[in-house]
């Protein structure tokens, strides 16, 4: 079967789960067009540009959502200015999309929160598969604390658009729900291979992962009594307690020898820091209530805490707790191959 499969670009936990995904797809003889932009576009072309996947898999760039910040904080009106340009980029493109698609003749679309593949979707008459995180926002009941609860009718209005609507919906969640259809699915988190054959060790140091730099929280972090491997300044340094690491195939190492986690509230980081059993302190970005999502879990599933401005107190106390957040890791099960499985039955049935 000839599948078209859209990939968001912004982040790299969306990549990096259709990557697993689409390896899957290919295995079972499909192939599969891949609508995506941003930082997702480098990551998967650089993948499946070899002679394994040629005539398997194919990359196409489009243009795409981005999220735009101020001061520490997802900005509502610029990340809506920022998009007006690739919105009309897209437009302008449409027939030339269009052409390229139908060259390649889908039966079925899947978009990980890529809106301009549930676009050619309906345009062409497609089925289309919803496979992401986002979705539990619209599609999972869940409490709400009354100081997120306009960035969770901010974030339910914009997931509930992409797309709104689905022939199914995948929706990857670390707790199951009961759903209102039984053309809707709740999944485990896919995980890359790579961390599933990592070799799990409780080491000394504390991995620190940030998509935005914040010298007010490295001050923090110096005043504590602990050591860190931090990732998210592009340098390779050491700084008293603070060994500073540019990405790289070094971070898989550092994540399965690390003790604890510090780091923003990113639903791929989670998943796999779960999975390999280390307590995670998440800090969530301000005004992206799906990361106020995954923290809330973390610290409601007794495996974390999170903080919106993390005081020295406040990490010296998730370091003290460590032997106690393990303690919970007895009870979270998850199957990385769920949304595989689910995939292939509603492929098997259209």
């Amino acid at each position: 079967m000839n599948i078209l499969y859209g990939v968001t670009g912004e982040g790299f936990g969306h990549s990096s789960r259709s990557q697993e995904i689409i390896l899957h797809l290919q295995k079972e003889g499909h192939r599969v067009l891949i609508l995506t932009y941003g930082q997702a576009y480098p990551v998967l072309k650089d993948f499946f540009n070899k002679k394994e996947y040629k005539n398997k898999v194919e990359i196409y760039r489009v243009e795409g959502f981005h999220i735009s910040f101020e001061k520490g904080k997802v900005s509502v009106s610029e990340t809506i200015l920022k998009n007006i340009e690739p919105a009309v980029k897209n437009i302008k493109n449409w027939d030339k999309i269009i052409k390229k698609v139908k060259s390649f003749s889908p039966k079925v679309a899947i978009t990980d929160f890529e809106p301009l593949t549930a676009n050619i979707s309906y345009y062409l008459g497609l089925p289309l598969i919803s496979i992401d995180n986002q979705h539990r926002i619209t599609h999972m009941k869940i409490k709400v604390p009354a100081k997120y609860q306009t960035d969770f009718f901010i974030a339910k209005g914009y997931v509930s658009l992409c797309p709104p609507i689905a022939t199914n919906y995948i929706t990857l969640s670390f707790t199951k729900s009961k759903l209102h259809s039984k053309k809707d699915f709740i999944v485990s988190p896919v995980l890359r291979k790579e961390i599933i054959n990592l070799k799990k060790r409780e080491g000394t140091r504390i991995l620190v992962y940030q998509t935005q730099k914040d010298l007010e929280f490295l001050k923090v972090l110096k005043e504590i009594k602990e050591k860190f491997i931090v990732y998210g300044y592009n340098k390779n340094l050491v700084d008293g307690n603070i060994h500073y690491k540019k990405a790289g195939r070094e971070f898989l190492k550092d994540l399965s020898e690390c003790k604890g986690i510090i780091a923003t509230a990113g639903f791929t980081l989670i998943s796999e820091a779960l999975y390999l059993k280390k307590p995670y302190f998440a800090v969530p970005l301000r005004g992206q209530f799906e990361q106020v999502l995954n923290a809330l879990y973390l610290k409601q599933s007794g495996m974390g805490d999170f903080s919106e401005e993390p005081t020295k107190d406040q990490l010296e106390k998730f370091v003290s707790d460590l032997p106690r957040y393990r303690k919970k890791f007895k009870d979270y099960k998850t199957n990385p191959e769920e949304a595989n499985e689910v995939l292939d039955k509603i492929l098997r049935k259209l």
